[in-house]
């Protein structure tokens, strides 16, 4: 096995830092509570309040809820700096809520850190399980490449903190561990399940890792200890949250493992493939046939694979298999972008096999592969600093026009409840929210197109989140545009939605 403490070097820092720097660049451009399960950020911020001002009653009302246990108290870290880098801007002052809502792309810019951390992580494990430096840089140079890793950073999200805790828990596992590690390595891996549960099929992997890096004889034993380590973590959450909630507790923790059912269990297996394939387009598909084509070439010849490429086979084809035999085998959970999100380590770990192999030492083929990497990230990078997000349009339009009304050109989708009168009963803004779920098109109310902006939700990675193929191609075929109408008959659109299309974060403290 390589010396695990080689060095990251030049080369890796200067990758560390670039990505940091791009997903700042993206968390300061907006784009913060796009999406819905940015929402529970918000437990984060209330939780820090309430340490603040002695409100035990809030502090054990967040420990009570089961979902994402751990999130909330990661980001109330987080909201500790986000506050303290708030004293540097005019909305310093957080007695007023909306200065919290000003500063929510701080506090994106903190969690963005662990989006860079899953980079140095993909090298680690790279070096733990027996590649070479170069190997490890090429393997750390696909996640910075890659698209996925990239656009999720600019959203209050918690899956890059999941996802670096599995991996923290990787590296764990395939080191020369004695138990503390190996223990350490299933608390780590059950931390990562409990800051997101949908990374529920990541939690065996360090076991078998524990398995595969252990002397002969040892194998069993090595696993026990991670699964131990898994078993004290998740009960020990378990126990704190039974503590603040009692039976309630227990109530609520079965009904949200019930909760994932947006979308088709039925495409289970096809779904990561036509997200990757709409995220990473073509450099995912070149690492996808370049590893495909290096393994046929070694089965044909004869040559012998490298253990630690199974290994990662193993995992990457343990963990889809997992979510198949759960989505379209037994219909319990239904498998979403941000689920496949899990398994891109994985396939930057083969890919930077792959490409080592191919590449080898030859500096001008090196040099060339580099470039079409920062090509494909540059790329990606420009489209994602120019998409324009419906809160930022909203806030815009309000500032130069007043509050208009609010309509959709879509039905079924939740509406937000509007927190302030109407000032402008002539005009409409359409479309300023994220459109789910979608169960028909209606159409934008007569009048004359003031403000149109291309809506977020065009960008066809995001219909992977709980969209049904029907909903997608609505998205796809429908114009959803945000616009802003002088409307022809003011009194077509009400100033509200009806009760039952509403809906109101109630995780937000009082008063907001």
């Amino acid at each position: 096995m390589a010396n695990s403490t080689q060095r990251f070097g030049t080369v890796g820092v200067l990758i560390l830092a670039t990505s940091a720097a791009m997903r700042w660049a993206l968390c300061l451009s907006g784009g913060q509570y796009f999406l819905g399960d940015e929402h529970r950020y918000d437990r984060a911020v209330k939780l820090y309040l309430a340490f603040a001002g002695g409100k035990w009653a809030d502090v054990r009302w967040v420990a009570s809820q089961p979902e994402h246990a751990l999130f909330p108290w990661i980001g109330a870290v987080i909201t500790v700096l986000q506050h303290g880098l708030a004293q540097f801007t005019r909305f310093g002052d957080w007695s007023k809520w909306e200065n919290i809502d000003f500063t929510m792309p701080l506090a994106a810019c903190v969690l963005s850190l662990f989006s860079v951390l899953n980079i140095y992580l993909v090298f680690q494990a790279s070096l733990r399980a027996g590649g070479t430096r170069r190997e490890a840089l090429w393997a750390a140079g696909l996640m910075a490449a890659s698209n996925t890793n990239l656009y999720y950073c600019r959203h209050l999200l918690q899956y890059d903190a999941a996802l670096a805790l599995a991996l923290g828990a990787l590296v764990a596992a395939l080191g020369a561990a004695g138990r503390r590690r190996l223990m350490a390595a299933g608390v780590l891996a059950a931390a990562a399940y409990e800051t997101y549960n949908g990374y529920w099929f990541l939690v065996p992997l360090p076991i078998l890792a524990a398995a595969w890096a252990a002397s002969p004889g040892a194998w069993v034993r090595q696993a026990i200890w991670v699964a131990a380590g898994v078993a004290s973590g998740i009960s020990a959450v378990v126990l704190v949250g039974i503590f603040a909630g009692g039976a309630e507790y227990l109530k609520l923790m079965a009904g949200f493992s019930q909760s994932v059912t947006q979308g088709l269990y039925s495409e289970g297996w096809s779904l990561p493939w036509a997200y990757l394939w709409k995220s990473e387009g073509a450099l995912g598909a070149a690492v996808v046939l370049g590893v495909a084509g290096l393994i046929v070439a070694d089965y044909v010849r004869r040559r012998a694979m490298d253990t630690r490429i199974r290994l990662w086979l193993l995992m990457l084809g343990g963990a889809y298999g997992a979510l198949v035999l759960f989505s379209v085998g037994l219909k319990i959970f239904v498998v979403y972008g941000r689920t496949t999100k899990a398994l891109v380590p994985f396939l930057c770990l083969l890919g930077g096999w792959a490409i080592n192999r191919i590449v080898g030492p030859r500096r001008l083929a090196a040099t060339a592969v580099g470039l079409l990497l920062c090509a494909s990230l540059l790329g990606a990078f420009s489209l994602h600093l120019t998409r324009v997000y419906p809160l930022d349009v909203e806030i815009n339009v309000l500032r130069r026009y007043g509050n208009p009304k609010r309509s959709l050109t879509v039905s079924g989708s939740l509406y937000r409840v509007l927190v302030q009168p109407v000032t402008r009963p002539d005009l409409a803004l359409i479309n300023a929210q994220l459109l789910f779920p979608i169960r028909g098109v209606i159409g934008a109310p007569a009048g004359r197109t003031l403000l149109r902006v291309e809506h977020a939700l065009t960008y066809e990675p995001y219909q992977y989140e709980g969209f049904s193929p029907k909903e997608r191609n609505a998205l796809r075929t429908t114009d959803i545009s945000i616009r802003l109408i002088a409307l022809a008959s003011p009194s077509s659109v009400p100033d509200d939605l009806p009760l039952p299309l509403r809906y109101v974060n109630s995780d937000r403290p009082t008063g907001r």
